[in-house]
Formats: structure tokens, sequence, C-alpha cells
């Protein structure tokens, strides 16, 4: 519901955002989610951030079943039957003293091994266990580049010559 969000409204996940209000509102409700995927986002682990007392974290741990038509940009992915189970993920709403959200953070997987998106959160985990994967780097599952793998090789060689 848009009227639940401020109207500085701020929508950020680790690759989408910032986007403001009328921007997140457009973008999502033209996906169709909860016409697409049945299901739970099985919402727990609610708490008031110890710092900011207006902010409220929580954890997701979302099944869902591919059931509709799952819009995309000008994609329109047909139900296939499959089963989508997201990795455990931290989300928080922060709130004005109207009692409006004023910013929505998440997205953010704190175990890639659960579920069967590869450890991707949000809409990118789900279209990637439905077998639409986005054609960029970031809508892929991690791996470790070149460089990474290099260090962390090495790190315990480089600690002893540093000494």
């Amino acid at each position: 519901k848009p009227e639940l969000l401020s109207d500085d409204f701020l929508f950020s996940f680790p690759i989408v955002g910032p986007l403001r209000k009328a921007e997140f509102v457009h973008i999502y409700s033209s996906f169709g989610v909860s016409k697409a995927m049945s299901g739970s986002p099985n919402y727990f682990n609610f708490f008031v951030d110890p710092m900011e007392p207006n902010r409220v974290w929580f954890s997701s741990r979302g099944q869902y079943k591919h059931t509709g038509d799952l819009k995309f940009r000008l994609k329109v992915i047909a139900p296939t039957g499959k089963t989508v189970v997201t990795p455990p993920q931290m989300l928080s709403f922060s709130f004005n003293d109207a009692g409006q959200c004023y910013k929505f953070t998440g997205g953010y997987s704190v175990d890639k091994t659960i579920g069967n998106t590869e450890g991707l959160g949000g809409l990118f985990g789900i279209l990637h266990a439905l077998g639409h994967t986005l054609p960029f780097h970031e809508g892929h599952p991690w791996k470790p580049s070149l460089s990474w793998e290099a260090y962390a090789k090495h790190f315990p060689k480089l600690q002893e010559l540093w000494k």
C-alpha cells in the first residue's frame, strides 16, 4: 500500500536502489509477484535496532511455488510449477514519527548454502531458481574472482612475509 510509505521513502537492496517511492511502487507492482508466486516469505525474528529505535530488523526464509505469470520488464514468465526456496535474508523497515515507512532495506542473504537460488536474494534469486538468471554479473550467483582466489590462497604466506 503506497500510503504506508512516506513521501521521502527509499528502497535500498544490495544491488537495486536506491529507489524513491514512485519508482519503487511502479516497478514492484509491475512484477506481479504476489499473483505469480504462492507460498510465504516466512518472516520471523523481528527486533528493534538498539541504535535506531525507529528501525525494525527481521529475517525471511521464503518458500514459494511458481503458479502464475511473473512479469520482469518486457518478459512474462509463464507458470512452471517450480518451487523456489530462498536463503535466509535480513531486511529492515525504518519509520518516521507518523508511522510511515521511510526506508526499506533487504535482500541480504546470510547463508548462501540454503535454498535453490545459489545465494541470490530478492527477485534476483527467484528469477535464477526459475531458470531466468539475469544477463549481468550482479544477477548471477557469487563466484570468487581470480584476484580473490590468489589473495585467499596466499594470505597465510603473506602474513609471514609482513612480519
